[in-house]
């Protein structure tokens, strides 16, 4: 299969585009702070459990059909990459450095795209679970936590627990929305930042996840991609 990419939607190959050829798949690096202690042997390992960006350089040829500027407004700024070898996973990305085009067989050119990756790769399917009583779910298909999206339907003061994570929820009036990545509240568009009491918003992991209760919930709803290293 001849490689392509699809940024934002659009596929390289609707813009008369050719692959010459897709980076291998790489793991981003651990981020951690060392520290060197005098008269001590070795040095210490701060480790926060992050991982650095890394980049991917995608080489192209123009086809004759290509424009150069459609291309240019194209393939700038942030959004999604999905490279043909993983069509299950996109990463979010940004493209920061100028393009150039440099000509080759007369008629066609050249070019190469930096895209700079985000370390995590989600799954394009999104998966949805629906919960009217305390569970304990296996997710199996991914490599690292998933920070979802979840919705909590009931009454009255409500405290949300996944694994470790409690979220305690004042008064819900039919449901409040919480959106465990961007760590907000809302019911709709109304922000309910001031309903809630928690440490840390709750994450998926691979594996085993607890999820239960305290209060009256009728219907919990919870939206996931598979996140993978």
């Amino acid at each position: 299969m001849i490689p392509f990419f699809i940024f934002n939607g659009i596929n390289s190959k609707d813009r008369g585009i050719i692959v010459n050829s897709l980076p291998s798949i790489s793991k981003a690096k651990r981020r951690y702070e060392e520290i060197e202690v005098p008269g001590r042997n070795g040095n210490l390992y701060i480790d926060d459990e992050s991982f650095e960006p890394f980049e991917y350089e995608i080489t192209c040829t123009m086809m004759p059909e290509a424009e150069i500027r459609t291309l240019s407004s194209w393939l700038e700024g942030s959004g999604k990459l999905i490279l043909s070898s993983e069509l299950d996973k996109f990463y979010n990305v940004f493209i920061s450095d100028q393009i150039d085009y440099e000509q080759v067989y007369r008629v066609c050119n050249k070019f190469v795209v930096h895209f700079k990756v985000q370390p995590i790769a989600l799954s394009v399917k999104e998966k949805v679970l629906y919960l009217n009583q305390e569970s304990s779910i296996n997710l199996k298909n991914f490599t690292y936590n998933t920070y979802p999206y979840i919705k909590v339907e009931g009454s009255g003061k409500v405290t949300l627990i996944i694994n470790n994570s409690e979220v305690v929820i004042n008064e819900i009036q039919n449901y409040i929305e919480l959106d465990c990545e961007l760590e907000e509240a809302f019911k709709g568009e109304m922000n309910c930042n001031s309903s809630i009491e928690c440490i840390d918003f709750p994450k998926l992991k691979p594996g085993i996840n607890t999820i239960s209760w305290l209060g009256t919930v009728t219907l919990l709803t919870i939206k996931y991609r598979e996140a993978f290293l």
